[in-house]
């Protein structure tokens, strides 16, 4: 009797936050954005004229199959094609403000705090907008990588990679993440066959579009062929590539494989010191250093779109859980994300931008220093 008490009143709790953050969407929802004009509608509806399931045969846009089932379902129901499309996103949000609450759970034992990061993580600015206005979908390879981490927090290496692997097969993006999976092999948290599954998972969920007659080389291209897709350095990504104008660079081709070489070394830079200085993996140090990975990646690398930083947005709250004098990181990078999205969707100016930009760098160094500190406790264990 107590259990289902207890049961009744978290449930009670939860769909009260819920049904708040739906009444809070419901104002963005008549939105229309360019990227849904452009491309999701068409997509919606090449798929709805094609026979449904049996137009997945066509190369119809530069995503991966899995997204493209999920608009499938919704051209065998009536309901309007913009809002399936956000309430997709918005289910996602729940999902991922779900495993939210679980990893919070696990430092705390603390109903108020579980639910407290549940309403939060529902109630961030970016994953308002980028789900009810834009209709974007970026909460849906990130539902997958929180869940991945959710798994690596409880000892389960193959769900969470297999989590991750889904995250992957949705967006490119979750890469950013995958430096983390790097050195929990090398201090033994997972197996090197474990990352085996990262693959499979993407080849399990390209089936159904090869069953309909996809050719598997087409959705094994697909994220070769985005790649070449956009040149500029960044575009309105609050990044290093702000601090400059466009006449700066007279080879942008080179600056960018520039970029991508310091990238690449900052990133070997941290994974050594974690290697070196942090004995055992633990909760906070996974919290912190994903939190790195997924916003010095796209901060220093070149043809970084605004919403790439949506994974530091959702990650950030998990941060402030884990180093709650650290809670205005949890406010700064959501909103530093937030200002870079209003030029897309408002045509508003870009100025604030190269400002977010300088935020989100000052930011980047408070976390190094901090990562820093917690090396040095280590060290003193």
């Amino acid at each position: 009797m107590e259990k289902n008490k207890k049961f009744l009143k978290k449930s009670i709790i939860l769909i009260c936050i819920i049904w708040l953050a739906l009444l809070v969407r419901i104002h963005g929802l008549p939105f229309t954005s360019g990227d849904y004009t452009a491309f999701v509608s068409q997509w919606f509806d090449a798929i709805k004229t094609g026979g449904g399931f049996s137009a997945l045969k066509n190369s119809l846009g530069d995503y991966t199959p899995p997204y493209f089932y999920l608009l499938t379902l919704g051209t065998y129901t009536s309901i309007n094609k913009m809002f399936y499309v956000k309430m997709i996103t918005f289910v996602f949000e729940i999902m991922t403000a779900f495993f939210v609450m679980k990893i919070v759970n696990i430092k705390y034992k603390s109903e108020k705090a579980s639910y407290l990061s549940f309403g939060l993580l529902l109630f961030i600015p970016t994953v308002i907008f980028n789900g009810s206005v834009w209709g974007q979908c970026d909460i849906i390879f990130t539902s997958f990588v929180i869940g991945s981490i959710y798994y690596i927090l409880r000892e389960k290496p193959i769900t969470s990679l297999i989590f991750y692997g889904i995250a992957l097969s949705f967006k490119l993006q979750a890469v950013f993440l995958l430096p983390l999976f790097g050195i929990l092999l090398i201090k033994n948290r997972i197996k090197i066959y474990h990352l085996l599954l990262i693959p499979v998972s993407y080849l399990v969920l390209s089936i159904p579009s090869v069953i309909v007659g996809r050719p598997l080389k087409d959705i094994l291209l697909i994220y070769v062929n985005q790649s070449s897709e956009y040149t500029a350095l960044t575009s309105n990504a609050p990044s290093i590539y702000q601090w400059f104008t466009s006449k700066f660079f007279s080879n942008t081709t080179l600056i960018g494989n520039i970029g991508i070489a310091f990238t690449l070394v900052v990133i070997l830079v941290i994974f050594y010191v974690s290697i070196k200085y942090i004995k055992i993996i633990k909760y906070d140090n996974v919290i912190e250093l994903a939190l790195l990975f997924v916003t010095i990646i796209p901060f220093l690398l070149p043809r970084m779109h605004e919403r790439y930083f949506f994974m530091a947005d959702v990650i950030s709250l998990l941060y402030a859980f884990s180093f709650p004098k650290k809670f205005y990181i949890a406010i700064i990078i959501p909103f530093a994300s937030l200002a870079c999205y209003f030029p897309y969707l408002y045509r508003s100016s870009t100025s604030l931008i190269l400002a977010a930009s300088i935020v989100l760098f000052i930011v980047i160094i408070d976390l190094l220093y901090s990562f820093k500190h917690h090396l040095s406790n280590e060290k003193s264990y």
